[in-house]
């Protein structure tokens, strides 16, 4: 998401929507006379760590989980992608809890389901009604 004009990685924690009405006459005016506006609650993480990032020739964002402690409410428009955010196997000289950041997913990190259906279970259902 962009944030104060800098790219910050972000978890979102749900989607609301804010309504502004446009006059002081009605107390209660009609939905439709109302503007909708989009926002999110996202918790940041941290800023990449330097050391990895300048190692890795910027191809390494690891970032810290912060919780609850930088919690932001943004507009959706701030949001410009969705990124995979896994957990970064520690090195001994490593800071702890770090979490590195994948903007290019592929299929190696979907996990695909199968659903089965038997088209003789569909052909038997509507007889001996």
């Amino acid at each position: 998401m962009v944030l104060n004009r800098q790219i910050e990685y972000g978890e979102v924690q749900f989607y609301f929507c804010q309504f502004t009405t446009h006059g002081l006459d009605d107390l209660e005016p009609p939905l439709s006379q109302a503007t909708m506006t989009v926002h999110a609650l996202v918790l940041v993480y941290t800023h990449p760590v330097q050391a990895l990032l300048v190692k890795s020739s910027n191809t390494l964002w690891a970032c810290q989980y912060t919780g609850a402690d930088d919690l932001r409410i943004v507009p959706l428009s701030s949001i410009i992608a969705c990124i995979l955010v896994q957990p970064l196997p520690p090195l001994s000289d490593d800071p702890p809890g770090l979490w590195f950041v994948l903007e290019k997913l592929g299929l190696e990190n979907v996990q695909l389901a199968s659903f089965e259906e038997s088209l003789e279970d569909e052909q038997g259902a509507g007889e001996g009604v």
